[in-house]
């Protein structure tokens, strides 16, 4: 600046009445228009910024990411301080230390943030998970890192150092924090950041293709099963099991990539999530349950005022599956349930005459029966499902059987479990009595409590059934099959659900929660143990806690969510409407 004023004096020579002037404006004004092409190109830089996966190395077996994630760590630091606040804990200092930690994370987090488990491999040749995070940081994070890390790093790879701090490899440099359990993994990391050509996680085809499909959120996460198998096959091996929990691992393959995540806005939050099925796994079965879809009208049978509802394309296989992996367990499951209801034979019985289209439905009146901790049973009164009938001669001649077997079953399972029960107390208590044990027969007597609790629980159940169109209606109490088959508007006709938009056809699932109506403290109070609430110092103190929880549950305004297939991948979004 200097050089141009100097330069330019001879002109002000030539123009006395007014170039001085101008020139002197433009000389003050010259800082500020030097700040803003500053910011200009800091603004362009950020925008040409590389996302930190595209140097960490390839091979994670799962990621916890940030993206911008300022906004969503201000909304729910701001719920927690609220609550905070309501709940009246004595705690003076807790919005600034909220304060303190939000400004903290927003200034590493809040930028951009991966933490991944990687695979490498161990003494043995076997493969095991290490852990790498890095972060963006700015000045505050750096100078919090500098009085944790050594004056002086012990090494350097490219532009960057690292430490050893108590048993893990820390740095921060270049803009950057990065820690991680795994010597030679830091230094891959750093070394791919220098420049050095290698795989890295956003070039690796599973990561890209779930990534894109979900897109990038706020907050997300990301798992590869099917690199997981590859590591649990690597252990098993050494220890002599593969064929045992093969058909584990073999499903697990199967599942192959997820990608998801979520993002905040004004009025709630939005996620969406990408899978993409492994085709070529092993258990095929569980990709046609996986990659199903279907036409639903099952919204045309359920009552209008239900409170939650989710339906899934349930492929007819489900049943045959499901009861292949009962059998397998059947043998380690302790009280005989398995193999006196005969349910794996029922459920692949089942698969032939039930279409693919299901539901579980929550009816009015759920959400506070599933609060009262004295009827642990009260929330199946209000629950049912839903499930389409292609044979109903099939259904009819099969249903009987297959709920009188589960009925006697659950009957029997009431012995077994008290048998067990009664001669373990009764152990228990001798030796107590022997000992004078105090604290043994205060279990034992817990023990008998809880025996006769799971008795009363188990006494209420009992499977029912009925049909309403071409839909089989399945319950464990009779108080929600008859609320399921009342009449009364539909959920098919119902203002709010038309105006939620959901695909019906071709889909593979959807959700629909409207606004459930407010809840109290005395409503929350119904899930503390009557000895808590019944005693007034207890009560008192527990009244604004309660009424913190009834706030931020109130504030949640429904939700809708929905999944549709496209080839091999399932890509589900959701809407949570919630006022901050």
């Amino acid at each position: 600046m200097t050089g141009r004023a100097a330069g330019a004096s001879p002109q002000v020579r030539h123009h006395p009445s007014g170039g001085a002037g101008k020139l002197a404006g433009v000389t003050r004004f010259l800082p500020a228009l030097t700040v803003s092409a500053l910011l200009a190109l800091g603004a362009a830089q950020a925008q040409t910024v590389r996302p930190l996966a595209e140097g960490l190395p390839a091979g994670a077996l799962l990621t916890l990411e940030t993206h911008n994630a300022g906004p969503a760590l201000k909304r729910f630091s701001g719920v927690l301080e609220r609550v905070l606040s309501a709940a009246d804990l004595g705690e003076d200092d807790a919005g600034s230390m909220l304060g303190v930690a939000q400004a903290v994370l927003g200034d590493s987090l809040g930028r951009e943030g991966i933490a991944g488990v990687f695979s490498v491999q161990g003494k043995k040749g076997t493969f095991q998970p290490a852990l790498l995070a890095v972060t963006r940081s700015g000045a505050l994070t750096d100078e919090l890192l500098g009085e944790l890390l050594p004056e002086k790093p012990g090494a350097r790879v490219g532009r960057y150092t690292f430490s050893r701090v108590d048993g893990l490899f820390a740095g921060t440099s270049n803009g950057l924090t990065y820690v991680s359990s795994d010597k030679a993994l830091l230094m891959a990391y750093l070394g791919r950041l220098s420049g050095k050509a290698a795989p890295t996680l956003a070039a690796s085809a599973p990561y890209a293709a779930a990534q894109r499909a979900a897109g990038t959120q706020e907050l997300g996460l990301y798992a590869n099963f099917s690199a997981a198998a590859k590591v649990i096959r690597s252990q098993l091996a050494q220890i002599m099991l593969p064929r045992l929990l093969s058909p584990v691992v073999d499903a697990l393959d199967t599942l192959g990539q997820f990608a998801g995540g979520l993002t905040t806005t004004a009025g709630g939050w939005t996620t969406a999530s990408a899978q993409v099925v492994n085709q070529s796994g092993k258990d095929r079965p569980l990709a046609r349950i996986l990659l199903d879809t279907t036409d639903f009208g099952v919204q045309g049978v359920i009552p209008a005022s239900a409170e939650a509802v989710r339906a899934t394309a349930c492929h007819p296989e489900t049943g045959a599956y499901l009861g292949r992996w009962l059998t397998r367990v059947d043998l380690l499951e302790p009280f005989g349930f398995l193999t006196d209801s005969q349910l794996a034979s029922h459920l692949e019985q089942a698969g032939r005459y039930l279409g693919d289209e299901c539901a579980q439905v929550t009816l009015a009146g759920g959400l506070k029966a599933a609060l009262n901790q004295e009827d642990p049973l009260a929330g199946l009164a209000t629950t049912v499902s839903y499930q389409r009938v292609t044979d109903r001669a099939a259904a009819d001649a099969h249903l009987p059987e297959y709920a009188r077997s589960v009925n006697d079953a659950l009957e029997g399972l009431r012995g077994t479990v008290k048998s067990l029960a009664t001669s373990g107390m009764d152990a228990l208590m001798d030796g107590a009595m022997a000992d004078r044990d105090t604290q043994a027969l205060m279990l034992g007597a817990g023990l008998a409590g809880a025996s006769q609790g799971l008795d009363e629980s188990l006494a209420g159940l009992k499977m029912v059934y009925a049909f309403r169109g071409d839909y089989l209606i399945t319950a464990f109490s009779q108080e929600a099959l008859d609320a399921a088959l009342a009449e009364g508007p539909v959920l098919a006709d119902d203002a709010g659900f038309r105006a939620a938009g959901l695909t019906l056809q071709g889909s593979a699932g959807w959700s629909y929660q409207p606004d459930p109506a407010d809840l109290g403290a005395q409503d929350l109070a119904g899930m503390l143990p009557r000895e808590l609430t019944g005693n007034k110092a207890t009560s008192g103190m527990l009244g604004g806690a309660l009424t913190a929880g009834a706030d931020l549950i109130n504030r949640f305004d429904g939700t809708t969510s929905q999944r549709a297939v496209a080839g091999n991948v399932i890509i589900g979004k959701a809407s949570v409407r919630y006022r901050w």
